[in-house]
């Protein structure tokens, strides 16, 4: 019967976060919203995170476990996904944790205005006395009909030039629910972040051009840990290669649903904020090393020919003061005054 259907399912990748998975999972329990059906992927993790899933699952009867080998973030939420039986499903990364009103708030929009998905804002939190909110929306705001939703979409992807900030809605799918039946009715899945640099943007690509109504409200519910050891802050030259090959394949996938010049000038924008990455990953690498071997490294991602090709021609006098200054120094490969910006700001 309907009414035995959880309105929410709750997708939980577990692995080697025994210190956080209590904060994680009682956010969860707290929640307003108590028609929820949690899962559980233990996705091979080596430490006591599986037998403390089981526990979990003891104690309440909306907690299911899944015990399976370890194959990453994306395919651990498949795992998810084929058990779910919730009207809407969400996902929560185990280092991470909810304020107790999110799922009755997003639910509760969802069901009012006839959403397929409804998102909310997150906050980075690094301590108690550091918490950074990013702000997306200031108020409610609902994308109606295909071409409201393809706009959010392209935002999604990256702003237009003149936009303050390189990001305008986050991609991360933590903060929203998105119906079940859209995704179990087109089989959409996750692929593996071993294999590109946001799985999550690729997800987001497939659902929402098959959503019609798309919520955001402005309050912060997502509480986004500042993990040092997580994915999202280790340095390495694979991650590079990653960030390119997004660029990449995003351009394959945006161009199979838009015209080029729908796109393309916000391709252009996310090589410009990867290419301020890949500089900012590759200064960590040799941060160590000489001076000169540091400039070097430096002026070889400027040199780059991939960033090249996408950044040619991009209307930079577009974008705000500090963007452009940004841009004019890698193109005119200034990279003396990049390492001096990194070592006042102590990176």
């Amino acid at each position: 019967m309907e009414n035995d259907i959880p309105k929410i399912s709750v997708i939980v990748p577990v692995y080697n976060v025994e210190r956080y998975l209590d904060r994680c999972i009682q956010s969860i329990l707290n929640q307003t919203l108590k028609e929820l059906e949690i899962i559980l992927v233990d996705d091979g993790s080596p430490d006591n995170c599986p037998a403390l899933c089981d526990e979990y699952a003891q104690k309440d009867a909306r907690i299911k476990v899944i015990h399976k080998k370890n194959e990453g973030l994306g395919f651990a939420r498949n795992a998810g996904l084929n058990l779910a039986s919730g009207k809407f499903v969400s996902f929560l990364d185990s280092d991470d944790w909810v304020a107790p009103a999110m799922y009755e708030a997003l639910y509760r929009v969802a069901e009012k205005m006839k959403c397929d998905t409804v998102y909310c804002s997150l906050q980075y939190y690094y301590s108690k006395d550091k918490i950074i909110p990013f702000e997306e929306v200031g108020q409610e705001v609902f994308f109606r009909g295909r071409k409201s939703v393809d706009s959010f979409l392209l935002d999604m992807l990256a702003p237009l030039p003149s936009y303050r900030s390189d990001v305008k809605y986050m991609v991360s799918v933590c903060k929203a629910i998105y119906l079940r039946k859209i995704i179990e009715d087109n089989q959409l899945r996750f692929v593996s972040e071993k294999v590109v640099a946001s799985e999550d943007m690729f997800f987001h690509v497939r659902y929402l051009k098959l959503a019609e109504n798309v919520g955001f409200i402005p309050e912060y519910f997502y509480n986004y840990f500042q993990n040092e050891c997580s994915i999202t802050h280790t340095y390495t030259e694979d991650k590079i290669e990653r960030l390119k090959r997004f660029i990449q394949e995003m351009h394959l996938v945006f161009a199979e649903y838009f015209a080029e010049e729908d796109y393309w000038v916000r391709l252009q924008r996310k090589a410009l904020h990867y290419l301020r990455n890949s500089l900012y990953i590759k200064y960590q690498i040799v941060k160590k090393k000489s001076f000169s071997i540091q400039n070097y490294e430096l002026k070889q991602i400027c040199k780059d020919a991939f960033f090249y090709h996408y950044l040619n021609n991009y209307p930079y006098q577009l974008l705000p003061m500090k963007h452009r200054l940004f841009y004019l120094l890698i193109k005119y490969r200034a990279t003396l005054l990049l390492l001096l910006v990194y070592k006042l700001n102590k990176k």
